[in-house]
């Protein structure tokens, strides 16, 4: 979408979302005058979070103003939108919203729990934060047990500088990871302002220093045909490319991560035997 187009839509969202507001809703005084509109005045809604209403006017008529995190919360609480309306009113703005909501009692639908459950392959889905909020058995059989991590071990670029069965099990680990870590500065650099990503790349400059290392190299990338192979105690080398593509819900983008065996290589063959074997469970 084009900025003219972006400003545009942020100008008529925060319109529709205002004139559907009452003053009763929120608390305010209706007034002594009769109002020519519905809704909600702008003066109103600059006052309720803290904007110039020249400021707020200029955002409605769609110019080219800019709208930091801070402002946008604002906006969103001042106007009562829902975390979907909120989170699309940032991604007009070009910003990643800040969750402020407890990631624990993040849920899938039972559909795609399924659906993790029953793809023969190795199946991540990582949510908000960068944070692995679902897998099936045989990603735990490969590369670690998931289950057994403290949640704050759980964010997928902390799993593949610091989690040690990720650097023993992977054998292409320095190339595969290095090009994880460009496609994570692709995705994640719009969330540098908030806490949980300062936190994560200080700790990983601090403990790795491969991380400390490539990290200053600014490098970007797409993650789509990066291939990874896996040495597992019983059915040997392993040979995978990952495919990357996204779940949309009400809530958040989810990134899903399947590893799809390369030809040739007779890794479909013995994850098949394993699955004989075992019993598969999706773990959440």
């Amino acid at each position: 979408m084009e900025a003219s187009h972006q400003r545009k839509a942020i100008g008529e969202f925060l319109r529709r979302r205002r004139t559907s507001l009452s003053p009763k809703q929120l608390g305010l005084p209706e007034g002594y005058t009769r109002r020519r509109t519905p809704g909600l005045r702008r003066e109103e809604v600059a006052q309720l979070a803290d904007v110039s209403l020249t400021w707020y006017t200029w955002l409605e008529q769609g110019r080219d103003v800019a709208a930091s995190p801070e402002v946008l919360d604002r906006l969103a609480a001042a106007l009562h939108l829902t975390p979907a309306e909120r989170e699309y009113l940032y991604a007009l703005a070009g910003r990643y919203a800040s969750l402020g909501r407890d990631l624990s009692a993040y849920q899938l639908s039972p559909a795609f729990v399924q659906l993790v459950n029953n793809t023969p392959y190795p199946f991540f889905v990582i949510g908000p934060e960068n944070r692995l909020i679902a897998w099936n058995a045989v990603a735990s059989e490969l590369l670690t047990d998931f289950s057994e991590l403290p949640p704050e071990n759980m964010q997928m670029l902390w799993l593949a500088f610091l989690q040690p069965e990720f650097r023993t099990k992977i054998v292409n680990w320095e190339q595969s990871t290095k090009v994880a870590l460009s496609f994570y500065r692709k995705l994640y650099d719009r969330s540098a302002d908030q806490p949980w990503y300062t936190k994560l790349i200080g700790e990983l400059k601090e403990r790795s220093k491969e991380f400390a290392e490539w990290w200053p190299l600014h490098e970007v990338a797409d993650k789509n045909g990066l291939q990874v192979e896996i040495e597992h105690t019983s059915m040997g080398r392993l040979a995978f490319e990952i495919i990357t593509f996204t779940q949309i819900n009400d809530l958040e983008n989810l990134m899903c991560c399947i590893y799809m065996p390369l030809p040739d290589t007779q890794t479909a063959e013995k994850l098949a035997a394993w699955h004989q074997a075992n019993r598969t469970k999706t773990r959440i």
